[in-house]
């Protein structure tokens, strides 16, 4: 049921990408602000799935090419109303409404999640492209949390038989270190590039990017709901080298320790571990 759902959140991106000029949906928008700050536009819209107030997850926007499933907005959200958004392994670990995933900001809904990774700075889905997608807001409130994601754009994807496009695991996965942001904008205490917190995070020989090299898995036991969010600590004990946040892929491997991964091209595997070349779009 699980693949059938990844499979099934796959076609109904592929034709919103079709949509919209062979650009995928982005992670999120934020398309219900007044520009440069909160409060919000208008004060009635909800989300179609998540039932967030300020924009849009990447859900609520494929939504109608799935339509199956609802969450409601507050408390009315329930385990029941999942449908192809929500793994049946991972749902029996979630409460119906619970802050340990996502609470009100409508990441409660959903169990599966778009590729964050900016793996080599070559990512599948960009965000935080500064000066490309502002949202309507003021440049000077672009930080974490206020940039903008752009979405896959296909054409940059060079192979998309081993670009992993989703995952299992919170709205949005994969090792990000600063994402698109530039260290002085990102909040990021770190004032090293990416490339070289690549390196730190795999200090191994050689350090940094090898395409077959094994991607560090977030910890998937007790609690793991918080842990494969935003933490540091990995399933081999390794908490990521020299603390770098996060150097994991954040997914969850619940299936007798294997997860399931839908790709650019559509088709969906069953791994147990991934590769840093799958977290690109065209690295070598």
């Amino acid at each position: 049921m699980c693949i059938s759902n990844l499979k099934q959140i796959g076609n109904a991106w592929a034709m919103y990408a079709q949509d919209y000029d062979e650009i995928g949906t982005p992670l999120w928008v934020k398309s219900n602000l007044i520009a440069g700050d909160f409060p919000i536009v208008d004060q009635n819209y909800r989300a179609p799935f998540t039932g967030i107030n300020w924009g849009a997850y990447w859900p609520d926007l494929v939504y109608p090419y799935v339509k199956a499933g609802s969450d409601g907005y507050g408390r009315n959200r329930t385990k029941g109303n999942r449908a192809v958004f929500a793994c049946p392994t991972v749902n029996n670990f979630l409460t119906d409404y619970g802050a340990e995933w996502g609470g009100e900001s409508g990441w409660g809904s959903v169990t599966y999640g778009l590729t964050q990774a900016y793996v080599h700075n070559d990512p599948v889905q960009e965000e935080g492209a500064l000066g490309e997608f502002l949202c309507g807001q003021d440049p000077a409130k672009q930080s974490w949390g206020w940039g903008c994601a752009t979405g896959t754009k296909l054409a940059k994807v060079g192979h998309p038989g081993e670009s992993i496009l989703f995952g299992e695991g919170d709205v949005g996965i994969g090792a990000h270190y600063n994402m698109g942001y530039p260290p002085s904008i990102s909040g990021s205490s770190s004032s090293l590039d990416n490339l070289s917190l690549e390196q730190k995070a795999y200090p191994f020989n050689p350090p940094g990017y090898v395409a077959n090299r094994k991607m560090a898995h977030a910890y998937n036991g007790p609690g793991f709901a918080a842990s494969i969010s935003w933490g540091v600590k990995t399933d081999d004990g390794t908490d990521c080298y020299g603390e770098v946040y996060p150097c994991l892929d954040r997914a969850v491997h619940l299936h007798n320790q294997t997860g399931n991964y839908l790709y650019v091209d559509g088709h969906v595997k069953t791994k147990r571990t991934t590769t840093m070349k799958e977290w690109t779009a065209s690295s070598e």
